[in-house]
């Protein structure tokens, strides 16, 4: 069944959506990038990582739509951004007292990011869903290390050359 697996998902997209659809002028104004990790900014990252682990798990899980299920992290990234950027314009068009910005669904992106790499560590998942995370992981290696170009040369093989 598609909503079985989905559901811890889908309960927290209300979670979210009861969150981000209450009125009220209480939440803190952000000025400029400077105010980026304040406390609203860390409850962003918090409610959307926990949201993308839910998202790609339950597809992962579900056996109904063989495409999701094949790729459980593009579908639960795409539907938590589509769903990040749904919040943040009603807040700004739609719901009294609240405002959408930038700040916002720029940390809804890192935390479904988190959710993600949460997920390739404690969720049961198959390795070829976590090849962005080895790659980014060997992106990151390479650009400390730029003197490892190539797969001899971390291995510490050398060319011989006929004389």
């Amino acid at each position: 069944m598609f909503k079985r697996p989905l559901l811890p998902g889908l309960i927290w997209t209300g979670v979210i959506a009861l969150l981000t659809f209450t009125p009220g002028n209480y939440i803190p104004r952000i000025i400029s990038f400077s105010d980026w990790l304040s406390y609203d900014k860390l409850v962003h990252l918090f409610i959307f990582g926990v949201y993308g682990f839910f998202l790609i798990e339950g597809f992962n899980r579900q056996a109904r739509h063989p495409r999701l299920s094949a790729n459980p992290v593009l579908a639960g990234l795409l539907v938590g951004m589509v769903f990040a950027f749904f919040t943040e314009a009603m807040q700004k068009y739609v719901i009294h007292g609240r405002n959408g910005n930038i700040y916002d669904i720029m940390a809804d992106m890192l935390g479904l990011t988190l959710g993600y790499l949460l997920w390739c560590i404690i969720g049961r998942n198959e390795k070829k869903n976590c090849l962005l995370l080895k790659n980014i992981i060997n992106l990151a290696i390479r650009f400390k290390r730029p003197y490892l170009n190539t797969k001899k040369e971390r291995h510490g093989s050398k060319k011989v050359t006929k004389s």
